[in-house]
């Protein structure tokens, strides 16, 4: 039988957590009680790195963190996040952010982008930013859902710099784009120093019967900017009408269309596209039951 998305959760949920730690393959693969070679193939299919690349990258994620957020020395962070060496460590980090530990220090560390909230989305969001909404593409992750009373209410949003990748596409491949497309833009604003101030986000631009266009990536600080296809836009301050999705992904639409209807029977009318904010983490809580999305309609 393959090992599906839901299977998969758990042990995602055990390396967020332990990214200091080291796991074996068989350690893991035990743990989702398949063979080692039979685990390696779900969770490189599923997740779209190799257990291996998908540890590591955790771990020179968190050494980012604790380079700009602590004083501790290289050595003692390559120690703490599971390297035995200082050149480990640095050979690696230059392979995930072009430049050495000590040169990322340098260039970031005064630059304001140790703010607590982009070290907790580079914490918390990294370990899944591949997950948000991938989970469409696997059969077992859609378990069909209830219907839902949303209790919608309108609030005033501030403005804010998005940072994007721009994707058209049939309507059946928006999930496998995000999943190409989330990674990307975390990775860029990791290796460039962007401070990521919000959860990832995708906002859907236009809609037809067979095609979709949207924007997906993540709000950043003011003053960012892009790089080839990764484009930076401002989304205006203004009210919108904003309800919360309670479960999987595939469930969205009950939320949309309810919003859709709020605005219709009070006389109100859209005036940007409307954006989902994935609130939840699928490492951090495994049951998709539990996951929250936001889902903002800006109103005139």
């Amino acid at each position: 039988m393959a090992t599906t998305l839901d299977e998969l959760l758990p042990v995602l949920a055990q390396l967020s957590r332990s990214r200091d730690e080291r796991h074996s393959l068989a350690s893991l693969a035990r743990q989702s009680g398949r063979s080692a070679s039979t685990f390696q193939r779900a969770f490189s299919r599923l997740v779209g790195e190799s257990p291996k690349q998908y540890t590591k990258r955790l771990r020179l994620e968190y050494a980012a963190v604790l380079l700009l957020t602590t004083d501790d020395t290289v050595l003692d962070i390559a120690i703490r996040v599971g390297f035995e060496s200082h050149e480990g460590l640095t050979r690696a980090f230059v392979g995930q952010f072009d430049r050495p530990p000590t040169e990322f220090r340098a260039e970031y560390a005064g630059s304001g982008i140790v703010d607590g909230l982009h070290s907790s989305l580079i914490t918390h969001v990294g370990p899944c930013i591949g997950l948000f909404r991938a989970s469409l593409q696997n059969p077992s992750a859609t378990r069909g859902h209830p219907v839902m009373n949303y209790d919608i209410t309108q609030q005033d949003f501030p403005e804010i710099t998005f940072l994007y990748k721009a994707a058209r596409c049939e309507h059946a491949q928006v999930s496998a784009h995000l999943a190409q497309i989330l990674p990307a833009i975390f990775q860029y604003a990791m290796k460039e120093g962007i401070e990521m101030v919000g959860p990832p986000t995708t906002v859907y631009v236009k809609h037809g019967p067979g095609m979709v266009t949207f924007h997906a990536g993540m709000p950043v600080k003011a003053g960012s900017v892009g790089a080839d296809d990764i484009e930076v836009c401002v989304h205006p301050a203004g009210p919108a009408a904003v309800t919360i999705h309670s479960g999987a992904y595939d469930g969205l639409g009950d939320a949309h269309a309810a919003v859709e209807q709020y605005l219709h029977e009070h006389g109100l009318e859209s005036s940007a596209p409307p954006r989902e904010v994935y609130l939840t983490d699928p490492g951090e809580v495994p049951n998709p039951e539990d996951w929250k999305t936001q889902v903002i309609w800006p109103v005139k």
